[in-house]
């Protein structure tokens, strides 16, 4: 850092590590700034060199204090898995830039947090939960474009938050593991008082609208055939909300509690 003048007159100012208490994001995080102090007047200021600093701190701080990954935290468990930022990112289905900025700073969604956790710290992938199948975000708009393909209308709506669109994923993912051994999604489910949702849906819906479909694995004509299937089944958005509301996984699920996927063989809708 260069020398420093105090601005009111007192001559130079002595370089300090400060402790400041800053508002980001909806709560007060403390950070540890390098700043010159004036040792009369106590007046403290930064620099253009501190700044960036500052605010790669305040990132890290703020996630370590509601309980998110750091960027150090996410490095060091991809390492100890042995894996690239390719690697995880592939696995994720989510861009390469999207694991640099999380590791250097950008802070990542709670829903997005997750996955990463999922990737990182398990040894293998919950198939109860998940189907036998990482999530993947781009890929859950991926399934939901085709439904509205194969029904030729729009259910993914603004402000809806997935009431239908949630129920024609979830048959999705059900058969798919039923008939082919693995989700399509790998999203996990949960038993709530209008049928079966994503869970933690509130935190994944923008994520959802916002996704790259093309970073998505490509649907196989398998996984085609059972959306299309689904389609002529319920047609109508009350069909498929109603179906949903027959099924064992949703009747015999605690309100709450997650829909595992070993319900797929015992789906009762007639889908073929």
């Amino acid at each position: 850092m260069s020398e420093m003048n105090c601005p009111k007159g007192h001559g130079a100012m002595v370089e300090k590590k400060v402790e400041k208490s800053v508002p980001f994001k909806g709560i007060t995080v403390k950070v540890i700034e390098d700043a010159f102090v004036c040792p009369v007047c106590g007046l403290s200021a930064g620099t253009v060199q501190s700044a960036g600093k500052v605010q790669n701190a305040l990132s890290e701080a703020y996630r370590q204090q509601v309980g998110l990954l750091s960027g150090e935290d996410l490095r060091r468990l991809r390492k100890g898995k042995g894996m690239t930022q390719a690697d995880l990112a592939e696995a994720m289905g989510v861009g390469v830039a999207s694991i640099k900025r999380w590791e250097t700073g950008s802070i990542q969604t709670k829903s997005m947090d997750q996955a990463l956790r999922q990737h990182l710290m398990t040894n293998a992938i919950e198939s109860h939960v998940n189907g036998n199948r990482d999530i993947s975000i781009p890929r859950i708009l991926l399934v939901l474009t085709a439904f509205e393909s194969a029904l030729k209308r729009s259910i993914l709506k603004e402000n809806d938050k997935m009431l239908f669109a949630g129920k024609y994923l979830f048959y999705a993912d059900m058969m798919a593991k039923k008939r082919l051994g693995r989700s399509m999604t790998g999203a996990a489910y949960a038993r709530l008082p209008f049928g079966p949702q994503l869970n933690n849906y509130n935190d994944l819906l923008d994520e959802i609208r916002k996704a790259d479909i093309f970073e998505a694995e490509a649907l196989t004509d398998q996984e085609l055939e059972i959306i299309d299937q689904i389609a002529k089944t319920f047609p109508k958005d009350r069909m498929v909300y109603d179906a949903s509301h027959k099924e064992p996984a949703w009747l015999e699920t605690k309100t709450g509690a997650p829909v595992l996927y070993t319900w797929a063989d015992r789906l009762v809708a007639k889908i073929d």
